[in-house]
């Protein structure tokens, strides 16, 4: 009898054990796969984050070739313009008067009218989509592209949204582009003085060693020296004065986001520097005025031409803006 019930107290915990072990091999195999299915969505939600990232530098890219190719044609057409009216002031047709650039025959007003006219046209040529497939049912597609008309502050902002798609998931990301207009020439102006809202920076400079970058966040006045040595970079979100001497060695960079003006020409070790200026470039003549520096030695930098005074441009700085 005891014998008998020791084997039943036995199976039951067998039984017991066998429960127990199947509802947590149940509950496991249920955990993995929950887990599974949320890597698979992460996973592909990642890609579709990609793609859409990718249509955004596909519309960028595509915008500034139709930015370059509507100041060519502004260009072109306002220079016949005027020419054909005498290169004089005139009534514009919403009351301004479109005033001429000294010593040019093109009219601000009248480039600016044709600029936006031609950008509309090209903008409009893509029927408002750019769709393209990466592989199988990947793709993306920029859409509902909307272009402003020219703002006070000599903006034009484009907005867009970019869709990421794979079989499962779709990502939207919404971004907008801000054409700026490069600045009116300076040339023959007294060089400026520090303002209240620039930097001024009184210490010389010297990057080397561990000192990988240096960023000033607007305009900035250099009383003294610069010197970059290797692998180095200074930016500078705003206009540059250089008051003294710039020495480059190495590989060193220095950006400017605005205008740059220097006292003396930029001395340079080699020819792998960077000095790349997205703005006009003057120096001071002897009469301390600003005169054009047309020669200014900008190494080997590409990316970043210098648009041409009152072309139209956008700024890879603070130019572009995307919303996850």
């Amino acid at each position: 009898m005891n014998l008998r019930n020791e084997k039943g107290y036995a199976l039951v915990l067998v039984l017991v054990i066998i429960t127990i072990t199947f509802t947590m091999a149940l509950s496991m195999s249920g955990m993995a796969l929950s887990a599974r299915k949320q890597f698979n969505k992460t996973d592909e939600m990642n890609k579709a984050t990609d793609l859409a990232e990718m249509g955004v530098a596909h519309y960028e890219a595509w915008l500034a070739n139709a930015v370059s190719q509507a100041n060519t044609y502004a260009e072109s057409q306002a220079d016949t313009v005027i020419k054909n009216n005498g290169g004089s002031k005139k009534p514009h047709s919403q009351g301004k008067v479109k005033t001429c650039k000294k010593n040019t025959i093109r009219c601000t007003a009248e480039y600016d009218e044709y600029f936006l006219k031609d950008l509309k046209i090209r903008i409009g040529s893509l029927n408002n989509s750019i769709l393209r497939t990466v592989e199988g049912v990947n793709l993306y597609e920029v859409r509902d592209i909307t272009i402003s008309e020219i703002q006070a502050d000599d903006t034009i902002v484009v907005k867009f949204k970019s869709h990421g798609r794979t079989g499962d998931e779709n990502k939207v990301l919404e971004s907008t582009i801000t054409i700026e207009k490069n600045g009116e020439s300076l040339v023959g102006e007294p060089k400026p003085e520090p303002t209240p809202a620039d930097i001024v920076n009184t210490t010389a400079i010297n990057l080397k060693g561990q000192d990988k970058h240096l960023t000033f966040d607007s305009s900035t006045y250099f009383e003294k020296s610069i010197e970059v040595r290797g692998n180095r970079t200074i930016n500078v979100n705003g206009n540059a004065f250089f008051k003294d001497r710039i020495i480059f060695s190495g590989t060193a960079d220095i950006f400017v986001f605005g205008d740059a003006i220097f006292t003396v020409s930029p001395e340079f070790n080699g020819n792998a520097y960077s000095f790349c200026i997205y703005g006009n470039v003057y120096k001071i003549d002897n009469q301390g005025n600003l005169t054009e520096y047309a020669d200014f030695p900008s190494g080997k930098n590409k990316s970043c031409p210098r648009p041409a005074d009152d072309e139209w441009y956008i700024n890879p700085d603070d130019g572009i803006q995307v919303q996850y």
